[in-house]
Formats: structure tokens, sequence, C-alpha cells
């Protein structure tokens, strides 16, 4: 594992070659295109990446469909190795492949749908911009969360009795829940 900047930091910016390497080491991603009312639509698909290109399988379905007439997406991996988060973005443009060599290459490096619907169409994804950023799960704690400091609590002295917490009862110990 190589971090391209001070791995001490809290968040670091992969370099191109880092992200291929995950790119190439995963298989399932997630694709987010405009379909043709302009709503965002995100997809889980199979996927393999060499050579600087990403495939995909599609049937001949809305994401399709919306490529023919949208081709800019943004194609994301995430996951975890050696204790660090990883997450991988490429930006580019998406066209279903016609070439029967390029099918045939794409078929060689494995690409493969896990989705019980025949996947007949093969798309490929031109990268324009390909980044990732790596950090460090933080471990839990308490006095690091973000919403305990916000939460009000007013004194006890200014709730109404209703409000207040029970006193326990003399000789009768107090649940532990109260």
């Amino acid at each position: 594992m190589t971090h391209d900047q001070n791995p001490a930091a809290p968040v670091v910016d992969l370099g191109t070659a880092e992200c291929w390497r995950l790119l190439e080491s995963e298989r399932l991603g997630r694709l987010a295109l405009v379909d043709a009312s302009g709503e965002p639509r995100i997809y889980p698909v199979n996927f393999s990446a060499s050579d600087g290109v990403i495939h995909l399988r599609s049937a001949d379905d809305a994401k399709l469909r919306s490529l023919r007439s949208r081709p800019a997406v943004a194609f994301e991996i995430d996951g975890e190795e050696a204790g660090d988060r990883w997450s991988v973005v490429v930006l580019g443009h998406a066209f279903r492949v016609d070439r029967d060599a390029e099918i045939r290459r794409a078929r060689a490096t494995g690409l493969r749908s896990m989705s019980p619907e025949p996947k007949p169409y093969v798309v490929r994804i031109l990268p324009r911009s390909v980044t990732g950023r790596r950090f460090a799960e933080r471990p839990r704690d308490e006095e690091d969360d973000p919403v305990r400091p916000r939460i009000f609590r007013p004194p006890e002295d200014t709730l109404p009795a209703a409000a207040r917490p029970p006193h326990p009862i003399a000789g009768i110990r107090p649940r532990g829940d109260a």
C-alpha cells in the first residue's frame, strides 16, 4: 500500500496509478447518470477495469437508453484495505460498444454480470478524470460525537416537577433504568 501524501494526514488524496490499481482489483461499482427526465440515477453494476478503460454489461433498459442521450457519467467504488477506507471516483462518458474486438477484449478481462437478467450489451466508460481518497477509520468515541454537544438539556431546577427525574424512596433501591 502506498500513500501519495503524508500517511498521518486524516484524508489522503490518491494518485492516478493507485486509483487504477484499486479499480482493477474490484468488480462491483456504482454508475451515476442523469435520466431522460433530468433526475439523477445510481445503478450498482459489475465492471472490469483495464488499460485505462472501464467496461460494464447492460440490458437494453433505462440505463442504456439514458446513456444514448446523456453519456456523461460518474462511476464510484469504495472499500477497505489494511485498516484504511478508500473511495475512487471516475468522471467520464459512457457509450455502448459495438466493435467485436472490444467486446472480446472486455470479456477477456472477466467482465460478467451477476444480475439474473441477461445483459447482452457492453458499455465502455472513457474516463475524463480519476480521483481517489484514503483515510483511516476513526475509532468510535462518544466524546467526539458531533450530535452530542448539540443536545440541549436544561438545568434540572428549571424543569417543572413532572419533568424532573424521580428521587429514590428511602429503603428502596432505584431501578437501573431510572
